[in-house]
């Protein structure tokens, strides 16, 4: 994703979740510091870590959730661009 202002692929989140009992999002950078975490589906994370913008590079994020259709656990990587 692309972080710079133009409204485009500007926030790393879930675009549509649905009806969820439990929901958790979190990221890390290369060195495994959790640089993002949230409970809310709502929220996606916008590139910064501790108010200063991340470094450009590959992140791992963990999605688990609890729907109507049962548990969800999703890995990943992500590629944060400048």
């Amino acid at each position: 994703f692309t972080p710079n202002g133009d409204n485009i692929n500007d926030c790393f989140g879930v675009p549509f979740w649905g009806d969820v009992e439990f929901f958790a999002l979190t990221i890390f950078n290369r060195w495994g510091d959790k640089v993002f975490e949230t409970y809310n589906k709502f929220d996606c994370w916008n590139g910064t870590y501790k108010s200063v913008p991340a470094s450009t590079g590959n992140y791992v994020y963990i999605l688990t959730g609890k729907t109507q259709c049962g548990i969800v656990n999703k890995k990943g990587n992500l590629l944060l661009l400048r």
